[in-house]
């Protein structure tokens, strides 16, 4: 039985500890951010987790030590992944992090690209996998699927991707960098590998929604726009091909397990959850069984994107600055 552990119970923390449970594995430990919460997020996992009895901890490094898990969720708070993620690396354990990979702040983002790197190459040289948490890829056969050939010779797309408002607003910068990587994963399954950046990006900014527009590709070359916000439900997360629109609604079960709906213009089609789909890629794959849904190169490309993106176009908007 494969042994795991949740760096960050609260929030998506608990839904990685959910669905590891439900896909056989043992939830051994969980880490807080403090001793006073440990308690109460072994209550919260004890909701999703049925008969769970892993042990708290508020020391990563403790926990690693005396637990020794075989993989471990970095579901902690973005400035903390590289830390945590290195932690678990080096002692001997598989990854799922959260997106971002790397992130330092609006002021260290050519920081954060150089450690993202130095990461990738330290995951490689240990022989560990690793997966990012970008779910909405694993809804890419289905997409194409619904899509038909249209995918494939695409010239416009537009992806919109929504959370829910948080008490403190998160200025243009480190709103793209919470939810860039989820449409950046979608839009990476229509380029190849070998598509760079784009060398121009307009973007605009307001009331805690960021809309960039650019183009990329060859034969096909693609209008794309990508928009991200906070928002109050309910939320849009979609795709646009070409004038089809394929949106994703998650859906609560009897018993509060989640599954996704992805309806379009004259169908719909209810699939696994996301976020399911990407856990069960990875136990899979540490378990030898399969690869990773998204791994570490796609995990640095999405750092490659999201700073270039950020430095050509918002950055560089005169409206933003």
């Amino acid at each position: 039985m494969l042994r795991v552990a949740v760096i960050g119970a609260r929030g998506f923390g608990r839904f990685h500890a959910q669905w590891y449970a439900r896909l056989g594995c043992q939830v051994v430990a969980f880490v807080s951010s403090s001793p006073e919460t440990v308690k109460q997020n072994a209550e919260a996992l004890r909701k999703v987790v049925p008969g769970f009895n892993g042990r708290g901890y508020h020391s990563v490094e403790e926990m690693l030590t005396l637990e020794r898990p075989d993989a471990v969720s970095v579901c902690s708070p973005p400035d903390l992944h590289l830390q945590h993620a290195r932690l678990a690396i080096n002692h001997h354990c598989h990854v799922l992090c959260e997106k971002p990979l790397v992130w330092l702040g609006a002021d260290r983002m050519k920081e954060a690209l150089l450690e993202s790197e130095v990461l990738v190459k330290e995951v490689e040289s240990k022989g560990r996998i690793f997966a990012i948490n970008t779910q909405y890829a694993s809804a890419w056969q289905n997409i194409r699927d619904i899509a038909a050939t249209r995918w494939q010779s695409s010239r416009s797309l537009q992806l919109v991707m929504q959370a829910r408002r948080k008490p403190q607003p998160a200025g243009p910068l480190d709103l793209w960098a919470d939810l860039g990587p989820h449409p950046l994963s979608l839009l990476f399954r229509f380029l190849s590998d070998s598509d760079a950046p784009p060398n121009d990006c307009r973007c605009s900014f307001s009331d805690q929604s960021l809309t960039l527009h650019f183009t990329v590709g060859k034969e096909p070359e693609r209008q794309v726009t990508i928009a991200v916000a906070r928002a109050s439900e309910p939320l849009e997360r979609s795709l646009t091909i070409d004038g089809l629109t394929i949106r994703f609604e998650a859906v609560q079960e009897d018993g509060g397990l989640f599954r996704t709906r992805l309806v379009w213009n004259d169908g719909e089609k209810t699939v696994e959850d996301l976020m399911h789909s990407s856990v069960r890629y990875f136990v899979r794959a540490v378990l030898g069984e399969g690869r990773v849904l998204c791994d570490q190169k796609e995990a640095l490309r999405q750092m490659q994107w999201l700073i270039t993106l950020a430095q050509k176009g918002v950055i560089s908007s005169p409206r933003l600055c």
